[in-house]
């Protein structure tokens, strides 16, 4: 997986729960006024909207809004408690 990632962004909670899930991942940082990321690429390919934070995965499948990629992470690493299970009455009071 590959967190795009601006300093002092609503991507930091995206990165915190990858750690505390302790799943595999790459930190990419974007330059958000020119809308490239450090290596050069055009931000806008992954996400055209142009803001942070974007979670690629593996299968190239792009996740751009931080509450659904923090309950992506939650639900790939279940043992980490970092949200209720699926379908119980305590994650649908964690999402209102």
């Amino acid at each position: 997986m590959k967190l795009y990632f601006a300093p002092g962004t609503c991507a930091h909670s995206p990165h915190i729960a990858l750690r505390e899930a302790g799943l595999p991942f790459e930190l990419v940082r974007v330059d958000l006024k020119t809308k490239q990321t450090a290596d050069g690429r055009d931000y806008l390919a992954i996400n055209p909207n142009g803001y942070v934070p974007a979670l690629e995965l593996d299968d190239g499948t792009i996740l751009t809004e931080g509450p659904a990629i923090v309950q992506y992470i939650a639900d790939q690493a279940p043992q980490s408690g970092l949200a209720p299970v699926n379908g119980t009455i305590a994650r649908y009071q964690l999402q209102s």
